[in-house]
């Protein structure tokens, strides 16, 4: 275990901090809230770390070496302090290797013994430090993450933040799948083979999509009723509605709302550009797609009964 007063003052910087974790089903608009969150002068510098690093979701990648699954994580903590972060976990590096040969999962999502599984890997303590070294190499300003999947993860990332602000968005599952079938079939058009691994997550069948969307909004039900920092988005709010959704955001956050979307994307703007999805560098706008050129009369029936057991959030 790592040394007593470094666990103390992780804790204590965990304590007094509120990193803010953007979720939700894929292709919802997680993406362009983290954006709009970030752009905040308030927040640490995301212009080259705006990526999922999933490491609530996959933390045992934070104990091995540089290798193309822990990626995104390296950007978080950043490439030149990866080997002293490294240094830092050994402790939990060791620990880890004891509960392999207490034959301890590594994975802890959906296991019976959830709770000890994060314990016996120490998986808090290991995401802690994850958590600061990436706050330090950022500029130690406000954090925010953004990856869908940690959805499924809020009873750790309140375990690691007790006070973190959760912002989970939401959009009509019509146009969820909808989405995905979209970006699956430019995928293709762009040459990729419709049959490969990596494309698979966007081609999902219809009943795979009906669970996510319960399990979700199960999720979201049960931690509202928790009293969490918890604040469900719509994408149809942040989009046609910006302003105002983004005031009320930063209200939620706890700061001061610098809002002006029109000085935020002129053509002077101070932002850095962002390279990886051009779209992210115009203001949100409404984002209508033809549902019915991806979706056939059975799906969109099985979709509206679905809906009326969802929170309206959803609409």
């Amino acid at each position: 275990m790592q040394d007593s007063l470094y666990l103390k003052l992780l804790e204590n910087w965990a304590n007094d901090n509120a990193p803010v974790f953007v979720v939700g089903p894929e292709r919802s608009g997680t993406s362009l809230l983290f954006q709009q969150v970030s752009n905040h002068s308030a927040f640490c510098d995301f212009s080259e770390a705006t990526v999922e690093t999933f490491c609530f979701n996959k933390p045992w990648l934070l104990l091995q070496d540089s290798c193309p699954e822990n990626y995104e994580m390296r950007l978080y903590v950043g490439q030149k302090n990866w080997e002293a972060f490294q240094n830092k976990i050994q402790p939990i590096v060791e620990a880890n290797r004891l509960a392999d040969a207490r034959g301890v999962p590594t994975e802890y999502l959906y296991q019976e013994d959830r709770p000890k599984i994060w314990d016996a890997r120490q998986y808090g303590p290991l995401l802690r430090t994850f958590f600061y070294f990436a706050w330090q190499n950022l500029g130690k300003r406000c954090l925010v993450e953004k990856t869908p999947a940690h959805i499924r993860s809020l009873p750790e990332i309140y375990n690691v933040f007790p006070n973190a602000k959760v912002l989970v968005c939401t959009r009509d599952p019509s146009e969820i799948i909808a989405s995905h079938r979209k970006r699956f079939a430019k995928e293709v058009e762009l040459g990729v083979d419709r049959e490969s691994h990596q494309i698979q997550w966007l081609n999902k069948p219809l009943d795979d999509y009906l669970a996510d969307f319960r399990e979700i909004d199960d999720i979201v039900r049960h931690h509202i009723v928790q009293g969490r920092n918890i604040l469900v988005v719509p994408y149809s709010e942040l989009t046609e509605h910006a302003l105002d959704t983004m005031q009320s955001i930063f209200e939620f956050i706890g700061v001061e709302s610098d809002v002006n979307l029109n000085e935020q994307y002129s053509e002077d703007k101070t932002r850095p550009a962002q390279l990886w999805d051009p779209l992210l560098n115009l203001p949100p706008q409404p984002n209508k797609i033809d549902i019915s050129a991806y979706l056939n009369k059975e799906e969109l029936t099985r979709i509206k009964k679905l809906k009326e057991h969802l929170n309206d959030a959803w609409s």
